[in-house]
């Protein structure tokens, strides 16, 4: 056992050094073009020992592997080394994918490498390599979205290319069945992969938080989770510390996920991927973690959090259900700058733009550019009461959700207006009902809540739209207390008071 371990330390190494070395040859535009990111080898090792702490594998004798965007390797190899630490007598199959000419060259070696390995050691061992594009190697789906190598697989791992593309392309369209927006290679990856893991199967990845949630991934959230269920997820302080000085800007999440129905998750937070093993889970009843028709996934790291998912559970409806609707701002102005204007006349109105922000309330700040040409009625809206959100923020601001309320009366000379594209606008049924609504959008819970579900810097309104709301009467009595004057200058501690006395619960 010593010589093994002796022999695995100097395997692990030469792996490492050829990867090292692969990932050296390409600049970071190569990477992104290909998609490929190397895993660090602490993020390999922690994945696999999830992985292989999951699976169902104490009667197995063989165990096959899939491992469907290669690379160089690492991931797949050392799933291997640790099964092998585990069930020295198990016979592992190991079948990988990669198409990239110069990885696939490491890969063989590491393979190879790997199996003479095993044939020293008395380790049953094998593999294929399938020189092919995962995703296009069956030339489209049975009618049942059925591909060829369906139940096949015990265990999967992958880090899958993170790669926007286009409806029109192949591999679109032979996932059509998840497809929904703009798709991203990724997640067809852990839909076939699904559809291939064997029922009680169990697959681990690394992938972009933004699956969890938005109305590109829903038909993704609902085809895996119709085949089993995320009974792990691991979230990262820092979305830069996973892929060190590569840059990659997704926020990433590690997800466990088992062909069988699980009624918890477990979540985990962790520092630093050189602390991996240092944290601790969190356990979180299911209906409390999917939520919702579209079955978004809230991101619960702790005790404050699971609090805020109960809470949010209490409110009787829907941000639309309770008559207000989130719209995103008209006016894409760099696609018209030629009707954007300097100065006011009969022909323009004002236009709305984040940095009008003034505290709560609005006020026209730009000396160029405030105004629009009425040429383009579709850009136009009625001046009526509005609560104004900034679509986007920056990672180190405090609050996601920006909100400023905006008073027609003060601008009563125009019939209309119109808002930049960077802003949404909320428009409801009544005065009342809107001033309700924006102390509830303006107060520290809701904007929790919301980052529960987002990892992103955008306040996305078809998100906000669906989330959980007071309902309209409560709010309406909350709104008739207050004037617009009251609530541009309210501060946010008497907003938070507000909020958690009428809507608290026990929070």
């Amino acid at each position: 056992m010593l010589k093994m371990r002796i022999d695995v330390e100097d395997l692990k190494l030469k792996i490492s050094e050829s990867t090292e070395k692969f990932f050296r040859q390409l600049s970071r535009k190569e990477q992104k073009k290909i998609g490929q990111f190397t895993t660090p080898i602490q993020v390999a090792e922690y994945m696999a020992e999830r992985l292989i702490d999951n699976a169902d594998l104490a009667k197995n004798k063989t165990v096959k592997l899939l491992d469907p965007g290669a690379g160089t390797g690492i991931l797949g190899l050392t799933v291997v080394e640790k099964l092998f630490s585990r069930y020295p007598d198990s016979n592992i199959e190991l079948v990988a994918y990669e198409n990239e000419p110069i990885a696939l060259k490491v890969l063989e070696a590491n393979l190879e490498l790997t199996r003479t390995w095993a044939v020293e050691t008395g380790l049953g061992f094998s593999y294929k390599i399938r020189e092919c594009n995962y995703i296009l190697e069956d030339e489209g789906i049975l009618e049942d979205s059925a591909f060829t190598f369906e139940s096949s697989y015990d265990l999967v791992i992958a880090n899958p290319p993170y790669k926007k593309l286009s409806k029109d392309s192949l591999e679109a369209d032979a996932m059509s069945f998840v497809v929904h927006g703009a798709p991203n290679l990724y997640g067809f990856f852990w839909a076939k992969s699904a559809i291939e893991l064997r029922p009680n199967g169990t697959s681990v990845f690394i992938v972009p938080r933004s699956w969890m949630s938005g109305a590109y991934f829903e038909q993704l959230r609902a085809f895996v989770f119709a085949q089993g269920s995320v009974v792990e997820l691991h979230a990262f302080d820092n979305r830069n510390n996973v892929f060190g000085n590569t840059k990659v800007l997704q926020e990433l999440v590690i997800v466990i996920f088992k062909k069988q129905v699980a009624d918890s998750v477990k979540i985990w937070f962790h520092d630093d991927i050189m602390s991996l093993n240092e944290s601790k889970p969190i356990l979180i009843p299911r209906d409390l973690v999917v939520i919702g028709k579209e079955q978004r996934v809230y991101l619960i790291t702790n005790e404050h959090q699971l609090a805020l998912a109960k809470w949010a559970g209490t409110l009787p409806s829907t941000f639309l259900d309770s008559g207000l609707k989130m719209k995103t701002g008209l006016t894409v102005c760099f696609k018209n700058r030629n009707l954007v204007e300097d100065v006011p006349s009969e022909n323009n109105v004002p236009i709305f733009y984040a940095d009008d922000f003034d505290y709560h309330g609005i006020s026209l700040k730009r000396e160029c550019g405030q105004y629009l040409s009425k040429k383009r009625t579709g850009l136009l809206q009625d001046n009526v009461d509005y609560i104004f959100v900034k679509r986007f923020s920056t990672k180190e601001e405090s609050r996601r959700i920006q909100t400023a309320y905006y008073d027609a009366g003060r601008f009563s000379t125009q019939k209309q207006i119109s808002t930049d594209n960077k802003l949404n606008f909320v428009v409801a049924k009544s005065s009342d009902l809107l001033k309700g609504a924006f102390l509830v959008l303006s107060s520290t819970i809701f904007d929790e809540y919301y980052r529960l579900l987002s990892g992103n810097t955008q306040v996305n309104s078809t998100e906000i739209n669906s989330m959980k709301f007071p309902d309209a009467s409560s709010l309406v009595r909350l709104g008739k207390k207050y004037t617009i004057s009251e609530l541009e200058q309210m501060k946010q501690k008497k907003i938070d008071r507000i909020i958690l006395t009428n809507f608290g619960g026990e929070l």
